[in-house]
């Protein structure tokens, strides 16, 4: 038998025609498929861009006093983290009415610790109803919504005598809203409860209920709010303890145990922004059974806009209203009076310079007196049981601060 061997390659092309022909149809079906992939995780891409929105804010500032009372906590050194802090704030769109929204913080004051300050759900009905149900602010003030976000306020930070009248700011629970649009304004209805727990001292927090109304044309904003919780947990103070002829060291004493004791809070605000001036104060009551004080707390801020400055002075007040309940005819009695009673003015002038877009850097000098024959309210101030007087009767602190949202 004889081969012809020109023949041979046209016979092994011939050959191999179907195995091409089936090899150039998988790549394309692959090629196709591997389009068909990038088609749809482009889309998922669109979709959950869509669906999250993503924002945040930062703060930092440096703070110090001409003393060691302990305004904000501010002393002779400088401070760069009790009024510093981040914010990053997840929204998630699940549907038309319905949301999941998560805000992560990390605040200089407790060493940078990753916080969930906001986690919660939300639906909007058809109806206009909005139900919130997770971890969310506590909304006693005016500038509770957004406490963390300095940018959105004018001032440095909120006043000490009032915003740090409540030692928490969140609640695990509940809160149900309504909105009323009237002809130019909004009229807005909220119910909130659950319970908490102050970090500074873990007292806990049980039953909390409360509501709030706040009317707002954009230019006026009215507001009153009420609200109540039990309270079980120490209060505690720092003593200075004498082990040995001048060895003296300090401990915590407790001041008062509270067992399921009731407070309340109530509160009123209006402020007035017409682009140029601006007018916001707020006053505020709390009560507390047992021997913890009941404080009347208030203030007023006006300021006017210069272009990107913005000068502002505020007048803010805090005085105890039941100091006769802490009369000293016991040691326990003297030492809550000591601890308690509080009383003080407090005089601040500042300037917001909005130097770039979504950046303000604002500089404020705070001036405290007025303390009367208490501590005004400064742990760091204690009685000097030589003169019978605390140590300091008036304070002075200075801020330089930037506030910025992305």
């Amino acid at each position: 038998m004889k081969f012809n061997l020109k023949a041979l390659p046209v016979a092994i092309s011939i050959a191999m025609a179907p195995s091409i022909a089936l090899a150039d149809d998988a790549d394309a079906k692959i090629a196709k498929l591997e389009q068909q992939i990038q088609a749809l995780q482009s889309q998922q891409n669109a979709n959950l861009k869509d669906k999250v929105k993503l924002n945040g804010f930062i703060s930092g500032a440096y703070i110090s006093s001409d003393n060691d009372a302990g305004y904000n906590s501010a002393d002779t050194s400088a401070n760069f983290s009790e009024d510093s802090k981040v914010g990053l704030q997840a929204t998630f769109d699940i549907s038309d009415r319905t949301q999941a929204v998560l805000q992560l913080m990390m605040r200089g004051e407790y060493d940078w610790e990753v916080e969930a300050e906001w986690a919660y759900l939300s639906h909007r009905f058809e109806n206009g109803v909005k139900l919130r149900g997770g971890k969310l602010r506590v909304p006693l003030y005016m500038y509770s919504d957004y406490l963390d976000v300095g940018y959105a306020q004018p001032f440095a930070r909120p006043p000490e005598e009032v915003y740090g009248a409540v030692p928490f700011s969140s609640y695990t629970g509940g809160g149900v809203s309504y909105d009323v649009d009237l002809d130019d304004s909004t009229l807005t209805m909220q119910m909130f409860g659950g319970e908490s727990k102050v970090k500074s001292t873990g007292t806990d927090v049980s039953n909390l209920i409360g509501a709030n109304v706040n009317w707002t044309d954009e230019t006026w904003t009215l507001r009153a709010v009420y609200g109540q919780a039990k309270f079980d947990g120490s209060v505690t103070s720092e003593v200075d303890v004498e082990l040995a002829p001048g060895v003296i060291t300090q401990a915590d004493y407790t001041v008062l145990q509270l067992v399921d004791d009731t407070g309340s809070f109530t509160g009123v605000g209006a402020s007035y922004d017409n682009g140029e001036v601006i007018a916001i104060t707020e006053w505020t009551r709390i009560e507390v059974d047992a021997a913890y004080p009941d404080t009347d707390s208030g203030y007023l801020t006006l300021g006017y806009r210069i272009k990107e400055f913005t000068p502002y002075v505020t007048v803010a007040y805090m005085k105890t209203q039941d100091n006769d309940e802490r009369l000293p005819l016991s040691q326990a009695a003297a030492i809550q009076m000591i601890a308690f009673n509080a009383e003080r003015m407090a005089y601040s002038l500042g300037l917001r310079w909005d130097a770039i877009d979504n950046v303000a850097v604002k500089f404020d000098i705070t001036y405290a007196d007025d303390f009367g024959d208490t501590s005004g309210g400064f742990l760091n101030n204690s009685l000097d049981t030589t003169t019978g007087k605390f140590i300091y009767d008036d304070t002075l602190i200075y801020t330089v601060k930037f506030d910025a949202v992305f």
